[in-house]
């Protein structure tokens, strides 16, 4: 009797393993079809993916070879693209009372695009993106990573055509549902590094709070030592002119609450001078605009530190933004003429320090 009772339990044992050893076979199939099958309901977009694994014993799955391509109109580069995107349980969050998730994507790429028409564009994300992303995995994301990442922004409309790129791009955000009850007003981090065209060197930070009704953060941005010569594509097609030589820089702090945001933005041009006139002499239009250029970089740098530079208020609320003119204007000439800008963030911008009409002050 015993040993048929041992038999039956054994033999739903082994059906039991059996089962697991199935389902964890099927997996990875059955999970390639539900992507495939949310891909398919993107907006004017289709998607295609590689092999799919599954790792249990951490609570994750892992995509391969994604392309996410626009199907209205012509356009030449997918829109987004990645080697690997894992999808994975954030577990040392659980020692905070938390069930969040995390995502890492790998070599990765965003192409925008200036199109002729809005068809041939690709400019923005669609909310229902987002909530795709949230379908995929059912946990709420508190955490991202993006390893060898790039963004591309292409005008095949121009003439030359225009390509800016970030590469090499590192980013990581963490703390975007405030699993660890920080005491700080801003307890999310958000830090970015990358490459740029030109060979310049890009670093973002923004410290923010997610959860607000309204955007609460605090962003410092620095870019540097940006060969202008390799943007002569750029400034050809947008600005009507190009350089012989010349680095470019740009500061920004930029802090928001309460609906406002208030900062500025310093940008540096060093050792710049504008392409020599002869080499243009056919276009009288572009000719008389090269000189215009030209003269004013001559006429408004410093000419002490061979700088051009200003420093840029920006305020205003989220509907309308307000850049300050005249201010800009007088800190060209107070660089030219009075003492050169230095090139570094101030760090000015308190976020919570305002005056009687509730405008932020510098330090």
């Amino acid at each position: 009797m015993w040993t048929r009772r041992k038999k039956i339990s054994l033999g739903i044992v082994a059906t039991f393993l059996v089962a697991l050893i199935a389902l964890r076979l099927a997996l990875p199939s059955m999970v390639q079809r539900y992507v495939n099958q949310k891909l398919d309901e993107l907006p004017e977009y289709d998607g295609t993916i590689g092999d799919v694994d599954i790792h249990l014993m951490r609570g994750a799955y892992s995509i391969d070879d994604i392309d996410i391509v626009k199907t209205t109109g012509s356009v030449p580069v997918p829109f987004f693209s990645a080697r690997t995107v894992d999808f994975s349980m954030e577990w040392k969050e659980i020692f905070s009372g938390a069930l969040v998730g995390e995502i890492h994507a790998y070599e990765c790429g965003v192409n925008f695009v200036k199109g002729e028409t809005e068809e041939e564009s690709q400019t923005s994300i669609d909310e229902s993106w987002l909530e795709i992303v949230q379908e995929l995995f059912p946990f709420r994301i508190n955490r991202f990573e993006i390893q060898q990442g790039s963004i591309w922004f292409h005008d095949f409309g121009t003439e030359p055509k225009v390509d800016v790129y970030l590469t090499n791009l590192v980013a990581v955000c963490t703390n975007l549902y405030n699993t660890r009850e920080l005491a700080s007003e801003l307890p999310a981090d958000f830090r970015a590094k990358g490459t740029t065209l030109g060979g310049g060197n890009i670093e973002l930070h923004v410290k923010l709070d997610p959860l607000a009704s309204e955007p609460r953060f605090d962003l410092e941005l620095a870019l540097e030592d940006v060969n202008l010569v390799a943007l002569n594509e750029l400034l050809e097609s947008y600005g009507k002119f190009n350089v012989k030589r010349g680095t470019f820089d740009v500061f920004a702090d930029i802090a928001g609450s309460e609906g406002q945001f208030d900062g500025y933005v310093k940008p540096f041009f060093e050792n710049l001078d504008v392409l020599e006139l002869e080499q243009d002499a056919k276009n009288p239009v572009k000719l008389f605009w090269q000189a215009l250029v030209a003269g004013a970089v001559k006429i408004f740098k410093n000419h002490s530190e061979d700088q051009l530079a200003t420093k840029i208020p920006v305020s205003g609320t989220f509907e309308k933004t307000d850049v300050a003119i005249w201010t800009t204007i007088v800190n060209v000439l107070r660089n030219a003429f009075v003492e050169a800008f230095r090139a570094r963030v101030d760090e000015s911008i308190d976020l919570f320090q305002r005056d009687e009409e509730g405008k932020k002050k510098e330090k």
